[in-house]
């Protein structure tokens, strides 16, 4: 019995520890393989071109904030037990992509485009562009 007495000794000295819910792995895996596409998030922009520029088309800069996983609480909305500050609990917090998109040649004023963003640890994201002209 001193091996039945070392074990109930380990047991008492344990230490709570933290680990990530499995919440955040069952919306992963819910968002790419079950839930259909019109469930993306979507981000509106809008692009101002020259004349010129849109008779020929040509790359145009882009800015667009994406929501991220949130890297303070790994997408959990919490720290431990408490509130995540930096993404308010969400979970997510939005941060500002740069990217170069392909214009068309001969846009008009109005016209608009879209396009699927899927970025590491971020959810598909539909920009919705508009494209303006000067």
């Amino acid at each position: 019995m001193p091996h039945e007495r070392a074990y109930r000794r380990s047991l008492a000295d344990e230490v709570a520890i933290d680990f990530p819910s499995s919440r955040a792995a069952i919306e992963y895996f819910r968002r790419d393989h079950v839930e259909p596409e019109p469930s993306a998030s979507s981000v509106s922009a809008e692009i101002t071109i020259a004349a010129e520029q849109a008779l020929f088309g040509g790359l145009v800069a882009l800015n667009v904030d994406v929501p991220r996983t949130c890297v303070h609480c790994g997408g959990r909305g919490e720290v431990w037990s408490d509130h995540c500050e930096a993404c308010d609990g969400r979970g997510q917090a939005l941060q500002r992509q740069h990217l170069t998109v392909h214009v068309p040649a001969g846009a008009a004023d109005g016209d608009r485009f879209s396009f699927t963003l899927w970025l590491p640890r971020s959810p598909r994201t539909r920009v919705d562009v508009r494209v303006r002209l000067r």
